[in-house]
């Protein structure tokens, strides 16, 4: 009788463990990269938190998306993993450009193979605030060829 309770409480946390959701922080960078791919830069830029909108005004954010946008376009997010504390969380994702796609010589695309890409996230407001510029707008600033 014993071991089928022991049994039964197994399963049930092989369970529980099998079914997490997913993250506030995942859902918001999620939200972003969707945002980004159906050219809604504006609902994209809005998932910042205050101090990179400080830094990064949105027609710079909006020049360099347009500007990636291929590499946007054709390309494909896995999640890897995420880091979490209280108020901030790192989300760890992999990203694979379909090279068939893009001209992988066009100097707008410095490594078409980036492996691990780290977003920053931090609780403002109540939600999940993207604290860092990640692929593949990585800088508002124009890159000097």
């Amino acid at each position: 009788m014993s071991k089928f309770f022991i049994l039964i409480f197994m399963f049930s946390v092989f369970l529980l463990s099998c079914s997490s959701e997913k993250s506030g922080a995942r859902i918001s960078l999620e939200n972003y990269l969707t945002n980004l791919k159906n050219e809604d830069f504006k609902m994209a830029y809005d998932i910042f938190s205050t101090n990179i909108k400080k830094n990064c005004k949105y027609e710079e954010f909006q020049k360099r998306a347009s500007e990636n946008f291929d590499a946007i376009k054709h390309s494909r997010l896995i999640y890897s993993g995420e880091n979490n504390n209280k108020k901030n969380v790192n989300v760890e994702f992999l990203i694979k450009i379909d090279d068939n796609e893009i001209n992988l010589f066009d100097m707008q695309i410095v490594d078409p193979y980036i492996d691990e890409e780290t977003a920053k996230f931090i609780l403002e407001d109540e939600k999940w605030s993207l604290d860092n510029l990640v692929w593949p707008i990585d800088s508002c600033e124009e890159i000097k060829q």
